[in-house]
């Protein structure tokens, strides 16, 4: 097939939209608008986004038929245009106003089946940069970059938009950095750290970079965290005013450790289904999710501190923190780490008011298991190895000949590191089960000790709340059969209910307390009576 071309035009700023042009080469009898994205696990389909699609060809209509919600039978060779609606600022979904224009080809771009190279044409207004890590970041009035492939095409953000850069090389390799202006940080200071970060994690393999070259790109929100990894670059966002105190310098520098890290593990070292190739209609399901993003969220941390950006004592204190917060989700009982990454497609990503209580994330829980899995290599090998030789072993052997590795071989590589051994038990109680994580036992191999904080004084009630409204109940807090989620708590004990003040009341009622709730359900007055249970 010959090459594909796309042209996307930003002539609709103020409306949000996407002009779309795709030149179908002849041989072309459907296109497929891509259902989800590289690195995020949801079927978003962004269909629902496209509107007017047609095709033409000198002149003269061809028709267009739809066959399914994201695929339509046309012609080639012709002109396929639409238009397609983005307002979503966020680093999987298309965004256009004014000042910027974000997309990922699968938020825009049509596809057809069995196409190989294309070529991306987009308009660049006066004053504003387009970056993309198929080529060099560029001026307009038109940027055009080329992709090899589709999958290559797919994991190629976009950004348009007046950007800062700063850019710096780690072991000979330029690193980029292009940052959406109106922030309150150093970008001299964003460059140093995130070299830090760049440099440490090479360390892990050979000191080698697996990429050409690497572009990070920074947008704001005023309240907003997220990043996505690509295979040469990631996308970060931040809150725009976030970077000047300690805690929120921490966020900003662990993120982009967490996303850089990504160009090894997942974009690289990853299962079978996750790669190289990928069908973007349908899901692609892996039991190994807990590794790749659990595990990046542990080396995010760990790669923050070895580099210098945050110092032990914050270093053990994050740690901690993601056991504490491990530690407040119910469904930690209920759902095993593989399950969780199975389900990921159609629970993780999908917030309903009992997720809490039936599922744990891969990226926490999977983060803290781990951990314990690189203490407990420590203990049997005697301290000469750890998950670091793991990661050396998937890399040297499956990521960096491009093949994904097959079920069953982080166990294995596992049970070789330690010298043979049973493995099988600590992987089924960990990964495939749902038993409480021998976090104690792990830390004890270290020499650590986990020491709990109590509690705030007073009562609990064990629900979350968004103004009077029940949002979330927790099934082993003292109202798990007493309130539900869309309650409007009206009073208690007969004492107009004020969220404000509830921390105060809760305090002065204390742990055992009976209290009797008043409460609209659906338009009904009701009472429930409630014992107070003590913070965890």
């Amino acid at each position: 097939m010959d090459p594909v071309h796309y042209r996307v035009r930003l002539a609709e700023r103020g409306g949000h939209r996407f002009g779309v042009a795709v030149e179908l080469p002849a041989g072309v009898d459907e296109v497929v608008f891509p259902s989800w994205s590289p690195g995020s696990y949801l079927m978003r389909e962004f269909a629902r986004f496209a509107r007017g699609i047609h095709a033409h060809r000198g002149g003269a209509p061809v028709a267009v038929r739809r066959l399914a919600g994201n695929r339509w039978a046309v012609r080639g060779p012709c002109t396929l245009e639409y238009t397609v609606y983005g307002r979503d600022k966020t680093v999987r979904t298309a965004f256009l106003d004014e000042q910027l224009a974000f997309f990922l080809p699968s938020n825009l771009l049509v596809y057809a089946p069995g196409q190989g190279a294309c070529t991306l044409e987009v308009d660049v207004p006066a004053g504003h940069l387009a970056v993309c890590p198929l080529g060099d970041a560029t001026t307009g009035p038109l940027a055009r970059f080329t992709a090899p492939d589709l999958d290559r095409l797919m994991d190629a953000p976009v950004a348009i938009g007046p950007f800062q850069t700063a850019h710096f090389r780690s072991r000979g390799v330029v690193h980029q950095h292009f940052v959406e202006p109106g922030h309150n940080g150093s970008l001299e200071k964003m460059a140093v750290d995130l070299e830090r970060v760049c440099t440490t994690a090479s360390a892990l393999f050979s000191d080698e970079f697996p990429y050409d070259r690497y572009q990070f790109i920074t947008l704001h929100l005023k309240n907003g965290h997220g990043g996505l990894e690509h295979k040469d670059s990631s996308v970060l966002i931040r809150p725009r005013l976030g970077f000047a105190d300690a805690k929120g310098w921490e966020e900003f520098v662990t993120l982009a450790a967490h996303e850089h890290f990504h160009a090894w593990n997942v974009k690289r070292i990853h299962p079978q289904e996750l790669g190289p190739t990928f069908d973007y209609a349908r899901e692609h399901h892996t039991r190994d999710l807990w590794w790749l993003e659990g595990g990046t969220v542990y080396y995010e941390e760990r790669i923050a501190h070895r580099s210098g950006c945050i110092s032990r004592d914050r270093h053990l204190a994050r740690l901690a923190d993601l056991v504490h917060r491990l530690r407040q989700v119910p469904g930690r009982r209920q759902q095993s780490l593989e399950d969780g990454s199975f389900d990921a497609w159609i629970k993780l990503y999908r917030a309903s008011e009992d997720l809490g209580n039936s599922t744990v994330s891969y990226y926490l829980k999977g983060a803290v298991v781990v951990m314990c899995l690189d203490l407990e290599l420590r203990h049997r090998t005697h301290g000469k190895f750890g998950t670091d030789e793991v990661l050396r072993r998937l890399w040297d052997g499956w990521g960096r000949r491009g093949v994904g590795y097959p079920t069953g071989e982080l166990e294995r590589t596992c049970r070789d590191i330690a010298g043979g051994g049973d493995f099988g038990r600590w992987f089924a109680a960990h990964v495939r089960g749902t038993d409480e994580v021998a976090i104690d036992d792990a830390l004890d191999h270290a020499g650590c000790d986990l020491v709990a904080v109590p509690g705030k004084a007073g009562g609990w009630l064990g629900v979350e709340l968004s103004s009077a409204n029940v949002s979330s109940v927790r099934e082993d807090g003292p109202c798990a059969s007493a309130l539900a989620p869309g309650d409007e708590l009206l009073a208690i004990d007969g004492e107009r209910f004020e969220g404000a003040a509830l921390g105060d009341r809760l305090r002065e009622l204390g742990e055992g307390r009976v209290i009797r709730v008043t409460l609209a359900r659906d338009g009904r007055l009701l009472e429930r009576a409630v014992c107070l249970g003590s913070n965890p």
